[in-house]
């Protein structure tokens, strides 16, 4: 070989160790960098295998309590909860988040309690009005019975405000003027001295407006618009706890107000979404109080209703991703490790022959001196 070849092929070598070596720290990092990944990897998964979830407790079987994710439907429900109670959903202003339906039913009623309940196909009033039109040899009795109940309505709430007809003893004719198609589209009267009189509210209390409230039911109930009888009335007893429902929704509501989650990444029939809110806080809970006829706070924590405990599919979940994850991480590192050794072998064998190379130069050069001196 040549004195000028030699040295081309020198330098040919040296590139290529130079490049040999540049790969190879360019795979150690990213070695590095993977395992620092890997170190993630294992912290995320460790984290998360603490994941809980919000339960709420629905039943019993035998004696055993058994409990089912939260959701809103689930929570604010009627008679879904096993611990009887019955619960609201608010914002932190206090309004109260509530279903399309009974947005709907709220708006159409304008603040009317009963006009709220008969679009949700109820009614407050506890009289069988059916009897009336039976047929049968009680027909009378039955109608002078539930006229009896009208006129007692009725004098329970005008003495409440203070208000006292000169009249005999249920005297008075108590009726209600219809303005147009629908349920309880009009306003109750009552007919003192041949006069049509309008009775309408003048009361100042809670107890007031609910007395007046339930007279006005009994009266547009057996007065009022014959459609009035598709409703299911509290006459059954079945439906009285549901229409009790309905209405502390509708006293809450009246209270502060109600709103309603209308864009689609916010449902309120998205548990996640829905459970997050909760434990942030920006969603808060109140349950309804028999012995206080209201509805009290209340939070996740403190609730007995409401249980956190180990969120078993979640963790699966994770489980299985960091599985993959490691799986994934670990190739990587057996194809960084093959591509280690791979440079090994080639720098090894261009070492040898860069030695070799420079030898055959060094006695070049050795060679040309002698002949010289």
């Amino acid at each position: 070989m040549g004195m000028s070849a030699s040295q081309a092929r020198l330098l040919s070598i040296t590139a290529r160790l130079t490049d040999n070596e540049n790969s190879g720290q360019n795979i150690s990092y990213s070695k590095i960098q993977l395992a620092d990944k890997m170190d993630q990897i294992n912290e995320d998964y460790l984290e998360a295998l603490k994941a809980t979830k919000l339960t709420v407790l629905t039943g019993f079987n035998n004696s055993e309590e058994v409990y089912t994710d939260i959701s809103y439907s689930l929570l604010t429900g009627y008679n879904t909860v096993a611990a009887g109670k019955q619960y609201v959903v608010t914002n932190t202003d206090g309004k109260v988040l509530v279903t399309d339906e009974i947005a709907k039913a709220y708006e159409s009623g304008n603040g009317d309690i009963n006009k709220f309940l008969a679009a949700l196909g109820y009614s407050q009033a506890n009289i069988d009005i059916t009897k009336n039109t039976s047929g049968d040899e009680d027909t009378d009795a039955d109608k002078l019975l539930t006229k009896q109940k009208v006129h007692e309505a009725w004098d329970q709430y005008l003495t409440s405000v203070g208000l006292h007809f000169e009249d005999e003893e249920h005297g008075l004719e108590f009726g209600y003027t219809t303005l147009g198609a629908g349920y309880f589209n009009g306003y109750p009267t009552y007919t003192l001295d041949g006069k049509t009189v309008p009775l309408n509210y003048e009361g100042t209390t809670q107890e007031q407006r609910e007395l007046y409230d339930y007279a006005v039911a009994l009266t547009e109930t057996y007065y009022g618009d014959s459609d009035t009888s598709a409703l299911k009335t509290a006459a059954d007893s079945e439906n009285q706890p549901y229409i009790q429902y309905l209405k502390n929704i509708f006293n809450r509501i009246q209270q502060s107000g109600y709103y309603t989650e209308d864009d689609p990444s916010t449902t309120i029939k998205d548990n996640a979404w829905f459970e997050e809110q909760l434990r942030k806080g920006e969603l808060q809970l109140e349950y309804y109080s028999s012995a206080d006829k209201k509805f009290i706070s209340t939070s996740i924590d403190s609730d007995s209703a409401i249980q956190e405990v180990e969120d078993e599919r979640q963790i699966a979940i994770v489980e299985q991703q960091y599985e993959m994850d490691m799986a994934d991480a670990e190739q990587k590192d057996n194809k960084f490790d093959l591509e280690l050794k791979k440079l090994d072998t080639e720098h090894n064998a261009l070492q040898t022959e860069y030695d070799s190379v420079k030898d055959v130069i060094d006695k070049n050069i050795e060679k040309t001196f002698n002949i010289f001196s």
